[in-house]
């Protein structure tokens, strides 16, 4: 008898429970996934300017442009920075800065330009106030200014998370998807 019972409870159980996981994807957001076949067969230069913050934040241009500096070496992504190119600043007010960027990177006989766009960077203002992320990455190519690869990320957090560790995950996400080869 306890062995019917108890498959009856786990029964009982399992709608409970697929209801829960189908209420779940709610409060999720769904990322297309862009197509990871390499564009390079050997090694490369990466220069990676500002990103052109959208945000009312600041800082937000800055603080993602680091964390994905930062993610790229944890891949193992070759990327060159210097002061100078840190030093300039993406505003969105001065026309067709990323020719600009683009002449910098010829100049400094980078292979790949590694363009982004910081959509949100926020505390939401609802009675959880999560930390909410939107970024996309666009990779060109120095040589002829063709877009290689370009895709997005938004990301909230749950749970307490800080918006750095948001960030974080979402700019990884990108990351993870450059379509390049490393080699050792």
């Amino acid at each position: 008898m306890p062995l019917l019972m108890k498959t009856t409870t786990q029964i009982m159980k399992t709608p409970q429970l697929l209801a829960l996981l189908l209420l779940l994807p709610g409060c999720t957001t769904v990322v297309r996934e862009g197509s990871k076949t390499p564009v390079n067969d050997g090694k490369f230069r990466m220069m990676m300017p500002p990103f052109l913050n959208a945000t009312d934040t600041e800082h937000a241009g800055q603080a993602l442009t680091q964390l994905t500096g930062s993610a790229l070496l944890e891949y193992g992504i070759p990327l060159y920075q210097t002061e100078e190119i840190l030093g300039k600043t993406a505003d969105e007010t001065v026309p067709k800065q990323e020719v600009g960027f683009l002449k910098l990177a010829q100049d400094n006989k980078a292979t790949y330009l590694l363009i982004g766009t910081v959509h949100e960077y926020r505390y939401k203002s609802d009675l959880s106030a999560n930390p909410a992320v939107g970024i996309t990455l666009r990779l060109v190519n120095v040589a002829d200014g063709r877009t290689l690869w370009q895709d997005s990320s938004s990301k909230v957090g749950h749970a307490c998370p800080s918006l750095t560790s948001t960030a974080q995950k979402a700019v990884r996400e990108l990351v993870f998807k450059l379509p390049l080869k490393v080699y050792p």
